[in-house]
């Protein structure tokens, strides 16, 4: 059979080119044909146009002059309706403006409307020749789609005038019919792609858009063939010539189907005929195949057996065919063969399985060895590296184990000051000694030099007989961790010794201040101890990184900025750490001065304090009073210990000079600061004046005030707690304390009824909050009273957490009951007792502060106390000020700190 299809094969190709060849000739004579009459139709529509522009230019020439009044046109009306109706249409004498003097479609002297058309008339006039209309324009007369042709006459025949042949698509339409049956010829705008006339349905299709694949065909060629559907749907083929008078073009369509059947007709002849020949080879090739199934059928038995791994069956007799025989027996042959070459292979098999599962074995305990979190390494008993996992070469800063297989561990990795202690150990466990119980600190040396100390611990492989096979050493780098240790003690030096130099300042301030008066003393060291306290308190809302200068000096003359009494002016400059303090200083001494001598003694005196970029990068800086008492004596006698304590900073720790100016006016002071100590940032407009601190209330209200309330005092420090104590007694309040603990205090405040609260934030390491939280519920007003820059564990004074305020120790004198009093003040009218025990008041607190603390037995106080005692403390960060809406640094103004004890005195008894 396959060799009946083998010999059928080419001559059925061959029939099939040559059909295919004539039905090419078929369809090309089809396309050619219809190419030849969409050219005729084109010349032949090209002719009538061009016989109607002939006769319009003949009609318009035998004008021989100008048009008049009806009466004078009557003779050339009948010749232009006579020409008018040999082409179908009509004739129109129209003036540039569209105004008709005849249509032969009317009466002479008949009105008329203008004439449409108004483009070809201008571009005829202005051309001085005749124009064929190039698209279809509605008739102002006829109101249908027309085609004209415009012929201007002569200019010696009176007013610029037209002639106009104008006649319907329709003449053209009946011209297109003459073609053969079955085609139809139209027709076609060039450029907008409408129907200018249709030898079928002309009416309903004059004006129409032609398809898409139509207008694409005829903007791209002159002329030429193709197909697609027409606007009935019906698939066709057509063909198109333009025409040279107007950008118009002649189509000619055929059916689809028709065209097809000229070409296609031979191919299914051919097609029909070789089939029944190849069914015929067929039969016949079946007929003689039938001997040859037999065999076939037993080598395909014989074969699948085979595949199978079955005995093959033996054979009856030798197969007739020579050939088949011969297959027959190399198959046997090969069996033989194969069979055995499957033993091999299956041996080879399992010793290739045998091999993966060892790589795999291999490769999890390479991938358990990488996985180690500490670093894995093993020594060959010569000190070789046999081995060392991926966080070993992380520490020792390489990146592949080739880098450190065979070296020697002791002389590629250890530093040579330990290399012998390290050997030494390495032959003691070599020998047989046992695994030491702790860690030995071994620093290993990377290729960069720098070292890694790491704590090692290992473990001898031994043999069965005992004998020493490796060494396996776990080693964990910590280098960080003792850097971490080791910068811990240095904090913890630094803390003592900033502890200490605070102390010996305060030391030195009380031993060299000098005062008539023990009250006096107490203010003066007070206000000093203070400007101290606000000094450290800037510094550590730093980070111990400076300060700007602006902020201390709002910090030290914020007492007085009362009626823009104080003026600030000068660049952004930030102070080096060591220039805090003693700036602080120097500041409030001044301050100090003038509060007692100077200009801020008397109501109407006022101070500058400006500051600029001096020679060389130096900071100077000039205080000025005015409006102070007169200094008539000029420079004072004696110097006090401010003088002395301002020129010695000033010339010390400032690293500058001092120059003190004593005006009839008042003190000038210019002092300068080391360009070493600032950095001087761009230069800015004055600042705004300060806003001054709340005022200080006098004893005597506060007591009347504050008489008879019950304040709840939370402090652990006995002396803090003693004093606030004695404060709040001499206000008349009744104080419940002082509690020393967290478990004490919230003993006091379940007891009894409170008004008030004063709160130390710490409490022997334990939060206060809880306690807060549990008086804010009942509407209890809380102040705290801290050491701390910035509240920590997410409270914010005064934040939406109920009724609470903020002053950070040392306090000043009156602090305490000031704060109490705008307490009291911001509060509405009290409700009675009973109510406020039961109000409900949100409170925002941190997350471990949010307890049930009203329903707490006293058995459960313990729990509560454990869980305060696991509140770890830490820094509110700026961001989360801003998030939670924190009060500005500093707190309100108010309570943000005490205000140095000269902004309470009573007013100066007598100049120094």
């Amino acid at each position: 059979m396959l060799m009946c299809l083998a010999l059928l094969l080419p001559a059925l190709l061959a029939g099939g080119l040559t059909a295919w060849q004539l039905g090419a000739a078929y369809r090309q004579a089809s396309e050619t044909g219809l190419r030849g009459t969409a050219r005729a139709t084109a010349a032949a529509i090209d002719q009538q146009l061009t016989t109607a522009i002939t006769a319009a230019v003949t009609l318009a020439g035998s004008l021989d002059r100008s048009p008049g009044g009806p009466a004078a046109l009557s003779g050339f009306y009948a010749q232009a309706r006579a020409v008018g109706e040999a082409f179908g249409g009509w004739v129109v004498l129209a003036q540039a403006d569209g105004s008709q003097l005849l249509n032969t479609l009317h009466p002479l002297g008949q009105p008329l409307p203008r004439a449409r058309g108004l483009p070809w008339i201008t571009r005829a006039l202005e051309t001085g020749e005749a124009v064929l209309s190039d698209r279809l324009f509605t008739g102002g007369t006829v109101q249908r789609p027309i085609l004209a042709a415009f012929v201007p006459l002569r200019e010696d025949a009176g007013p610029r005038t037209v002639l106009i042949l104008a006649f319907e698509p329709a003449r053209l339409a009946t011209l297109l019919g003459q073609i053969r049956e079955g085609q139809i010829a139209g027709l076609i705008e060039v450029e907008s792609g409408r129907i200018v006339a249709r030898s079928v349905a002309h009416e309903s299709q004059v004006g129409q858009v032609a398809p898409r694949w139509v207008a694409e065909a005829l903007a791209r060629e002159e002329g030429g063939v193709t197909a697609g559907p027409s606007i009935e749907g019906a698939g066709i083929v057509l063909a198109f010539q333009r025409l040279e008078g107007v950008p118009w073009a002649a189509a000619v369509t055929m059916p689809r189907q028709a065209y097809d059947m000229a070409w296609q007709s031979p191919l299914l002849n051919l097609a029909l005929g070789g089939l029944a020949l190849l069914l015929a080879a067929m039969l016949l090739a079946a007929w003689r195949a039938r001997r040859f199934l037999a065999p076939l059928d037993a080598l395909t038995a014989e074969a699948e057996a085979v595949a199978a791994g079955r005995p093959v069956p033996a054979a009856s007799s030798p197969f007739t065919v020579a050939e088949f025989e011969t297959l027959r027996q190399a198959m046997g042959q090969a069996t033989t063969a194969m069979r055995a070459r499957a033993m091999a292979e299956g041996r080879a098999a399992a010793a290739l399985e045998m091999m993966a599962a060892l790589r795999t074995e291999r490769d999890r305990a390479r991938l358990y060895f990488d996985a180690a979190g500490t670093m894995l390494l093993v020594l060959s008993p010569e000190g070789a590296v046999q081995g060392i996992n991926r966080h070993g070469l992380e520490i020792l800063g390489l990146a592949e184990e080739a880098e450190v297989l065979g070296q020697d561990w002791f002389a590629g990795f250890v530093a040579a000051r330990w290399q012998a202690r390290a050997r030494a150990a390495f032959r003691a466990i070599n020998e047989g000694a046992e695994d030491a119980p702790e860690p030995d600190l071994l620093p290993v040396l990377r290729p960069d030099g720098e070292e890694r100390l790491v704590a090692w611990r290992s473990t001898a492989l031994r043999d069965p007989e005992g004998n020493f096979l490796a060494l396996l050493a776990s080693g964990e780098d910590i280098t960080e961790r003792r850097a971490s240790e080791e910068r811990q003690v240095l904090l913890m030096q630094e803390v003592d010794h900033r502890a200490k130099n605070a102390l010996a300042l305060v030391q030195s301030i009380i031993r060299l201040t000098r005062a008539d008066h023990p009250a006096d003393f107490a203010d003066a060291v007070e206000g000093r101890v203070g400007a101290l306290a606000r000094a450290y308190t800037l510094l550590a809302r730093e980070r111990w990184a400076g300060s700007d200068l602006r902020e201390l000096a709002e910090a030290e003359l914020a007492a007085y900025a009362a009626g823009g009494r104080v003026a600030l002016s000068g660049p952004v400059v930030r102070l080096a750490p060591e220039v805090v303090q003693p700036m602080s200083m120097v500041l409030y001494e001044l301050a100090s001065n003038a509060a007692r001598h100077g200009a801020l003694s008397t109501p109407q005196g006022r101070v500058t304090l400006s500051w600029e970029r001096a020679a060389g990068g130096a900071l100077r800086l000039e205080w000025t009073e005015l409006g102070g008492p007169a200094l008539v004596a000029g420079q004072p006698t004696r110097r006090g210990f401010g003088s002395r304590m301002i020129k010695v900073a000033v010339s010390g720790q400032l690293g500058g000079s001092l120059a003190f100016d004593w005006r009839p006016t008042g003190l000038a002071c210019v002092l300068t600061v080391a360009p070493d100590r600032v950095s001087i940032r761009q230069a800015r407009a004055p600042l705004p004046p300060l806003s001054p601190p709340a005022p200080v209330e006098e004893a005597a209200s506060l007591v009347t005030v504050l008489h008879g309330r019950r304040v709840l005092l939370a402090e652990d420090e006995a002396l803090v707690g003693l004093e606030l104590a004695e404060t709040l007694t001499a206000l008349g309040c009744v104080v419940s304390g002082p509690a020393a603990s967290l478990s004490e205090a919230m003993q006091l405040a379940e007891q009894a009824p409170l008004d008030l609260a004063v709160l130390d934030v710490n409490l022997r390491g334990q939060a206060a909050f809880p306690v807060a939280d549990l008086l804010v519920r009942r509407g209890v007003p809380v102040l705290f009273v801290t050491g701390y820059g910035e509240m920590p564990g997410g409270w914010a004074a005064g934040d939406g957490q109920g009724r609470t305020a903020l002053l950070r120790k040392p306090l000043a004198s009156g602090a305490l009951g000031g704060a109490l009093r705008r307490l009291l003040d911001s509060t509405a009218p009290r409700p009675p007792r009973r109510a406020r025990a039961v109000a409900r008041r949100p409170a925002a607190l941190a997350p471990a502060a949010r307890l049930r603390l009203s329903r707490l037995t006293p058995g459960s106080r313990t729990r509560c106390g454990r869980r305060a005692r696991s509140w770890r403390w830490r820094r509110l960060a700026p961001s989360c000020r801003r998030r939670r809406g924190a009060a500005p640094r500093g707190g309100p103004p108010s309570l943000a700190g005490s205000a140095p004890p000269t902004a309470r005195r009573s007013p100066p008894r007598r100049a120094a």
